[in-house]
């Protein structure tokens, strides 16, 4: 059995996939057990699998003489998610996934909305 190693992004040690910290929750994202660095796992060809297995999806409906409707929606995504985590999975034979530094995302609108509106601080910190 071979064991899967990573490449820190930040401080270049060598980790196993087994080792990576991952806090509670959905999107807390992975850490290096080194130096606590939020990482990632990306793998090379995501978009462009994600692109051909959409094309793929809609082109196998079209075979079918499924054109538009609900039958058509549903059968995209039924058809779509499993063919592009086949086609992910095929790709990391012709290049591996790495581990890349983790960025963060743009505030949501509703998240900059409900800032908006917490109440303010008039006082300030007091010592």
């Amino acid at each position: 059995m071979q064991v899967v190693s990573y490449t820190c992004p930040e401080c270049g040690q060598q980790i196993e996939i087994a080792s990576l910290q991952r806090l509670g929750g959905t999107g807390g994202g992975l850490y290096c057990p080194h130096c606590q660095a939020r990482v990632h796992i990306s793998f090379a060809y995501g978009r462009i699998v994600a692109v051909v297995s959409l094309l793929l999806a809609l082109a196998i409906l079209r075979l079918l003489h499924i054109t538009f409707g609900v039958e058509f929606i549903i059968g995209t995504v039924l058809i779509w998610i499993p063919l592009s985590m086949f086609m992910n999975l095929w790709t990391t034979s012709l290049r591996p996934p790495t581990l890349k530094k983790w960025k963060p995302r743009r505030r949501t609108f509703f998240e900059w909305f409900y800032d908006r509106d917490a109440p303010q601080d008039i006082f300030g910190k007091r010592p």
